[in-house]
């Protein structure tokens, strides 16, 4: 396996833990970066749309699973997330929510999607390996083994 999806999939679970923490989490003790810059409407947009497209993106890289699959995950975990917060005093589970979250997920994940074949067809113009149309750094990691 290469380094790179090795690297996606940590970076993916870590996002997922990250998000069900922060959802979970007193409504008045969770950060909102984006909030302060851009204001409370636009501010909770940006943030659910900045982690739900970062995660979505990694674990897609990360897994080679088809993309029904990766729907199907993406739809239940932002379900998931939702109903979490039911039980919860100060937080409140939103449709809008969960639209905003599966939405910006399954765009992610239909990019990354999109974009495999761009990249192996530029590989094989170029007369490469796969691993070598990665970043030096990882590159160098992955010929060391």
């Amino acid at each position: 396996m290469y380094a790179y999806r090795i690297t996606a999939r940590i970076l993916a679970w870590i996002g997922i833990i990250a998000i069900v923490v922060l959802s979970i989490v007193p409504a008045n003790e969770r950060p909102t970066l984006a909030e302060d810059w851009l204001g409370q409407l636009f501010g909770h947009l940006a943030d659910h749309v900045a982690a739900f497209a970062l995660v979505a993106g990694a674990f897609a890289i990360g897994y080679r699973f088809s993309l029904f699959w990766l729907l199907t995950l993406a739809f239940l975990y932002c379900g998931g997330i939702e109903l979490l917060q039911i039980p919860l005093p100060t937080r409140h589970a939103r449709v809008s929510d969960f639209l905003i979250d599966f939405a910006t997920a399954a765009i992610a994940m239909v990019l990354v999607r999109l974009g495999e074949p761009f990249i192996a067809i530029r590989v094989m113009q170029r007369g490469l390996r796969w691993g070598d149309a990665l970043p030096t750094f990882i590159r160098d990691e992955m010929h060391d083994r």
